[in-house]
């Protein structure tokens, strides 16, 4: 009798929660393997970060040896793949919290980053102005993307502090990132005055920087439920 009513209290307990609560209580192995996804876009960034400091401090100082120049590209073009499989594991994500084809739209845009960096490391002047304003657009709204899979991911899970997080995240990358490349567009149309490089560099890296901080607190609260 004790044993059915311990089992009537657990069942009770579990039909307080959401799928999507449950889910991660669960710790199953598609959880697991969301969290890798994010562990991979997250330290993908991270890696994009560090190749534009080094490449930007040997630009401007040239203390850095000279192999530098040549291991620094593949250095980003390594952040840009993790940031690119990061979406695809992600997939493992519940079918019901409706964030397969955010998902899907992410990894197709952020593949311009690969897409634009390593042509531009084998075949230099390849790509047209008009084709590298595309991809770099098209990379732009691959990472906003992945923002709108965290936003509905946190809201699947009942997680309205996380969601905040990734309300944040959006507003700011859309800001920052779409601001950043209308300066580049517009310069590079004429259209505007000309604009430091420095700058546009800063603004991207910052833009990044507060990706990725949220980015990594999302992943390491979502994996311990309050």
């Amino acid at each position: 009798m004790s044993d059915e009513t311990d089992a009537a209290e657990m069942n009770l307990r579990e039909a307080e929660f959401s799928s999507g609560e449950q889910w991660i209580r669960e710790g199953s192995a598609s959880l697991k393997q969301m969290k890798r996804g994010l562990d991979l876009v997250y330290f993908g960034i991270g890696l994009v970060v560090v190749s534009i400091l080094a490449a930007l401090y040997l630009l401007l100082t040239s203390r850095l040896p000279m192999v530098s120049m040549t291991v620094l590209p593949f250095v980003g073009l390594l952040g840009y793949l993790m940031i690119f499989v990061g979406p695809i594991l992600c997939l493992s994500a519940p079918e019901e919290s409706g964030t397969r084809g955010l998902l899907v739209g992410s990894a197709v845009g952020l593949s311009a980053n690969l897409i634009y960096y390593g042509t531009d490391f084998f075949d230099p002047g390849f790509l047209t102005m008009p084709m590298r304003l595309f991809l770099k657009l098209a990379s732009v709204v691959g990472l906003i993307l992945f923002v709108l899979f965290i936003k509905k991911l946190t809201m699947y899970i009942n997680r309205p502090d996380l969601t905040a997080k990734a309300q944040y995240l959006l507003v700011t990358t859309v800001l920052l990132l779409m601001g950043v490349w209308l300066v580049y567009f517009l310069e590079h149309l004429r259209i505007f005055f000309n604009v430091s490089p420095l700058i546009i560099t800063t603004g991207i890296i910052f833009a990044l920087v507060i990706y990725t901080y949220i980015v990594g607190s999302i992943k390491e609260e979502l994996i311990s439920p309050s």
